[in-house]
């Protein structure tokens, strides 16, 4: 018999890793976009490979910004701006 399993928010130097929580990751991404508010930002938590990422988007002043946020160092790791109007 073999057994195998995944364990979450582990990393390989055997310590538990941190997540920056929902709450930072939004005021990284509305930090980039002057003017944008809660009203203005739609994120998640997801996971990518095993880390923990934040995606989502911000819409404002006819602009949809789509980011990815690393969610054990806050680091944007993806950054992308269109027209609403596109």
């Amino acid at each position: 018999l073999k057994k195998d399993f995944d364990i979450e928010d582990f990393d390989l130097k055997g310590n538990t890793s941190t997540d920056i929580g929902l709450s930072k990751a939004k005021s990284i991404a509305l930090e980039k976009v002057p003017g944008a508010n809660n009203n203005h930002i739609k994120i998640e938590k997801d996971r990518d490979d095993g880390r923990i990422v934040y995606e989502g988007e911000i819409i404002y002043n006819e602009k949809e910004y789509e980011f990815e946020i690393d969610g054990h160092t806050g680091t944007i790791i993806e950054w992308e701006v269109e027209s609403v109007y596109d």
